[in-house]
């Protein structure tokens, strides 16, 4: 059990991928995974999920992986340090209207710098892989090897869908930057988990 205090709904699943890092998920929703990462008494959530997922607390700072509302529209006003890659925060405030329901800008979104970046004893590097959209990331723990992909990656070599503010040759090779990372553990904005074989 994660060592923070969680709603009780029933809509709330968790496994853990490591001690200090959780996965939060829904089965009766549409609703992103989204990944808990503690340490040195700190919080992080990679992504916030739509609002299904109902966390008791403040993460000391939430990473979006993308704009889209199934990943961002659970940020609550409380929250102070959310990150987004410019690209989404750009592309929201002239989104056309015929695709502005599946984005949501939480009001405080801030820069999300690519990168390396500390938080306590993980060492996270933003990689900028558009193509599902403008400004979608994957963050890759460099100690563990986990790489969190977002819509970009999926398990069994799934990828992300392009038809919602995407570029399918954007993706293809946002795919390609990403297969020179190796990476033990695949952690995927939907679906299950996947571990490497090799």
């Amino acid at each position: 059990m994660p060592s923070i205090p969680l709603s009780k709904g029933d809509k709330m699943l968790y496994d853990k991928i490591t001690k200090n890092i959780t996965r939060f998920y829904s089965e009766t929703e549409l609703c992103s995974n989204v990944y808990l990462l503690e340490s040195e008494g700190k919080t992080l959530l990679i992504d916030s999920g739509s609002g299904a997922l109902d966390f008791d607390f403040a993460p000391d700072r939430c990473i979006l992986t993308h704009a889209h509302f199934d990943h961002s529209l659970g940020v609550k006003d409380a929250w102070e340090s959310v990150l987004l890659h410019n690209a989404d925060i750009e592309y929201c405030k002239a989104v056309p209207a015929y695709l502005a329901r599946f984005f949501h800008l939480p009001g405080q979104s801030r820069q999300l710098p690519e990168g390396k970046m500390e938080f306590g004893s993980f060492e996270l590097e933003v990689v900028h892989t558009p193509g599902h959209t403008n400004g979608s990331v994957c963050i890759f723990e460099t100690r563990s090897g986990i790489l969190f992909s977002g819509d970009t990656l999926f398990a069994d070599g799934a990828i992300g869908r392009t038809d919602i503010g995407g570029n399918e040759s954007q993706i293809m090779e946002s795919l390609e930057k990403i297969s020179k990372l190796k990476w033990p553990i695949l952690c995927p904005g939907h679906g299950p988990i996947e571990k490497s074989t090799e």
